[in-house]
């Protein structure tokens, strides 16, 4: 959502998991209500908010927080580094075999030779040389 700072007002809104229904509080006008989906929420507590304050939903902007939700999150963070980790280190992998490869084609060694002497297909040595 677009913010005009010029016309809006900005509020936090806390979510939680009820039941079937996300219950949200709007602390800072002491209110809330209830959304049947996470999506909607932003929407409904806008919607809460301009009721409060009398005014256009368009005047009222919100961010949405979900609440007991800490561990979880942090694991998905967490799974993320390590996402992170394993595509740097392939990364670092494909470049170390790339310097082998060519360091023995620059010494003399033919395709299948370097092939043969790493335990791949010369194929795959034209691969990595020209990648």
């Amino acid at each position: 959502m677009e913010v005009n700072t010029l016309t809006s007002r900005m509020f936090e809104v806390v979510a939680e998991r009820d039941g079937r229904w996300w219950v949200f509080t709007i602390p800072e006008l002491g209110t809330g209500g209830q959304a049947k989906d996470l999506a909607d929420v932003e929407y409904e507590a806008q919607g809460v908010a301009a009721m409060w304050l009398d005014v256009a939903p368009e005047t009222v902007a919100v961010t949405v927080s979900v609440q007991g939700q800490d561990e979880t999150l942090a694991a998905w963070h967490a799974a993320e580094v390590a996402e992170n980790d394993a595509r740097n280190a392939a990364s670092r992998a494909a470049a170390q075999r790339r310097a082998v490869v060519r360091s023995l084609r620059a010494a003399g060694y033919s395709a299948p030779d370097t092939g043969r002497l790493l335990g791949i297909s010369k194929q795959r040595v034209y691969q990595i040389e020209h990648a």
